[in-house]
């Protein structure tokens, strides 16, 4: 009927309200490849059957602890009726019994400055007709040691207990059992060390305190009873999970699967099970001077380990659940933020406590200030979720209000009343039977949905194949045109390797060109060399045979009976200054130099007489004035005149013909040589 019940309270949502916050506002990435709709777990079937069994467990075992106890040991009350203490003094046991005239005054307070070793006599009346077993504690709490005389065995007997003694494995520290018959009244004696190592004030209250034995196992049975339904359910929970997540990879299901460990833990350490396992080491203590003994063992480190893996289960399971990081944005910052603040705090205080000094007295409020604050933000984000109608915010809200309530109720009350009341510490295990009940609905929910999902999802899928098909056939028309390219490609690049053959066979002739040209460089001038030393040997040559003509004048004048042989010699002379033979060898190496020279300047100037032509060839190769009348004989006013002469026939000639006279005729005269 419960489980009807929460069926029908957790409904999944409709596909349609997902779509509508798209497929980012939940965590699906446990999907596989294959599309396979997940299965719940047989052990989620099994939890959601007996889940409700086992809440109502601990309602009854609730009920029944709650009851008073019955039986003999259910009498009268027994009585402390006289309170001696010792003065400090350094004491044996055997004169503290036998020494009668040692004075046990009545105190209410021990001064270590006095002393740290007292002993306490107490005399113990059971008005039962009933032997009774009850539990004493000694405050301070610190190192007692009980001496009870057994009639039985008529000796002696010992028991030690306290927050220092490291063989004290009960759970609650400090208590001494002793038997005490009926109907007489007991003597017993305790030694109260204060020991070397706490931090002492400057005085202790000193208090005796009697508690039934019935009581007190009423107490541990209620405390063992809703550890172990609150285990139970824990380790179906884990037999769930665990396997969830590694088949799936569902990030909620594994932060969830931190804070069924961290909440392992705290159902234990909360209820000082491990130091019943692990009494030692004791790491840092403290006695109050209300006479309470506080010590940092194993035991706290689990508990404080324990509540920083179920505030990071709760707060990441929370983000990855609603998607806080999309939807609510700022909540999400707040909400890492504060938790790397309460992580680093604790930190630091558990560090200071290993190193000595007691410091979880004084921060435990404000440590439980930090929870409530961070269960309050969660509680916050889930209801703000559920306002904005984000799926699955309903369901993760109605599984987790009530074991926020409870966390927060612990935290409450750790901060406005302090510790040590038993009765408080069912609280945890309500929690964690609420949590566990209702969230496996959830999941039961979120796994539901996942098969809406996945059916859709299936459907695409299908859809995606045809059309994957579609870009297959794509990609072979695409592969069967880059091979059309690569063809392509392969034929540009051969005809840029001809190319590239053709260009080189150019750069080859050119270079061929060039030696050529250079060679043909080289001739010209070795003719122009040729030319001017041709040129030069004309002009001395006439030079000469003028100098002769000038000396056989002068012959002459001297010998007037030699004039005809002289005359002679004079004309073949004359005759040998106006010889072709140098003109034709001139002629030649200057056309050699100057190809169709004379060719084209007939042509262009056809009037022109072979002695101008002579002329014309002088003045092109820029001889001077002296250097004609030389090569002609003649003096140079002479080769003035016919220079003169010849460029206006000669721009008369292209005057007439629309030519532009030759650069020549633009010139000035020849200055004189």
């Amino acid at each position: 009927m419960v489980a009807r019940w929460l069926s029908q309270l957790f409904r999944p949502p409709s596909l349609a309200a997902c779509k509508r916050f798209g497929k980012a506002k939940y965590d699906l990435s446990y999907v596989k490849a294959s599309y396979s709709v997940p299965r719940l777990p047989r052990t989620l079937f099994l939890f959601q059957k007996i889940g409700p069994l086992l809440l109502c467990l601990l309602v009854g075992v609730l009920r029944a602890a709650a009851l008073p106890p019955a039986g003999p040991g259910a009498g009268p009350a027994i009585e402390i009726t006289q309170v001696g203490v010792l003065p400090a003094a350094p004491y044996a046991w055997d004169r503290v019994r036998t020494d009668t005239t040692l004075a046990f005054a009545p105190a209410d307070s021990l001064h270590p400055a006095q002393g740290r070793v007292y002993w306490l006599r107490l005399a113990l009346r059971n008005p039962s007709a009933y032997a009774a077993t009850t539990q004493l504690t000694v405050l301070p709490n610190l190192d007692n040691t009980l001496y009870q005389y057994d009639e039985d065995a008529r000796a002696w007997r010992t028991r030690r207990a306290g927050m220092a003694v490291p063989t004290d494995s009960q759970r609650v520290k400090g208590e001494l059992r002793l038997r005490l018959p009926g109907r007489a009244t007991t003597t017993v004696y305790v030694r109260i060390s204060l020991g070397q190592a706490a931090r002492l004030p400057a005085a202790v209250r000193l208090h005796a305190q009697l508690t039934p034995l019935a009581e007190a196992q009423r107490i541990d049975k209620l405390l063992s009873t809703a550890w172990a339904v609150s285990l139970t359910a824990l380790l179906l929970l884990l037999l769930t999970n665990v396997p969830t997540y590694v088949r799936y990879r569902d990030r909620p299901t594994l932060f969830y699967i931190c804070l069924q460990v961290g909440a392992l833990l705290y159902v234990t350490a909360y209820r000082n099970y491990f130091r019943m396992r692990w009494p030692a080491p004791l790491f840092s203590q403290l006695l109050l001077p209300t006479g309470y003994a506080y010590g940092y063992t194993l035991n706290n480190v689990l508990m404080h380990l324990s509540v920083v893996l179920m505030l990071v289960g709760f707060v990441q399971m929370t983000r990855a659940y609603l998607a806080t990081s999309t939807h609510l944005p700022r909540l999400d910052t707040v909400l890492r933020r504060t938790l790397a603040g309460y992580i680093a705090f604790v930190v630091v205080v558990a560090l200071v406590n290993l190193n000595g000094f007691l410091l979880n007295y004084y921060t435990i409020r404000f440590d439980n200030v930090l929870v409530f604050g961070q269960m309050g933000l969660l509680l916050t984000t889930t209801v703000l979720a559920h306002r904005r109608q984000l799926p699955l915010a309903r369901t993760y809200l109605l599984a987790n209000v009530l074991p926020l309530l409870s966390m927060m109720g612990v935290a409450t009350y750790h901060i406005v009343g302090g510790f040590g009341n038993d009765s408080v510490q069912v609280l945890p295990d309500v929690a964690i039977i609420a949590h566990a009940l209702f969230f496996s609905a959830a999941l039961s929910v979120r796994l539901q949905l996942a098969q809406r999902t996945l059916l859709a999802t299936e459907r695409a899928a299908a859809a995606l194949a045809l059309d994957i098909q579609e870009k297959e056939l794509r990609n072979r028309e695409i592969i069967l045109k880059n091979k059309h390219i690569q063809t392509a490609l392969l034929a540009m690049q051969q005809r840029q390797q001809a190319y590239d053959e053709h260009a080189q066979q150019l750069s080859h002739d050119h270079q061929q060109q060039q030696a050529t040209n250079h060679d043909l460089q080289q001739q010209l001038e070795a003719n122009q060399r040729e030319l001017a030393s041709s040129s030069l040997y004309v002009a001395q040559k006439n030079a000469l045979l003028a100098e002769l003509k000038q000396q056989i004048q002068g012959l002459g004048a001297h010998s007037p009976g030699q004039q005809p042989e002289l005359a002679g010699i004079k004309s073949i002379l004359q005759t040998n200054l106006y010889l072709d033979d140098d003109w034709q060898k001139f002629k030649l190496h200057f056309e050699q130099v100057h190809p169709r020279f004379f060719e084209e300047l007939q042509e262009n100037y056809p009037a022109l007489t072979k002695h101008e032509l002579r002329l014309y060839s002088y003045f092109h190769i820029q001889l001077s004035t002296k250097e004609i009348a030389a090569l002609l004989n003649i003096d140079p006013a002479s080769v003035r005149r016919a220079k003169t002469r010849l460029f206006k026939k000669i721009a008369t000639a292209d005057l007439a013909a629309g030519r532009t006279p030759p650069a020549e005729a633009a010139d000035e005269p020849l200055a004189p040589g």
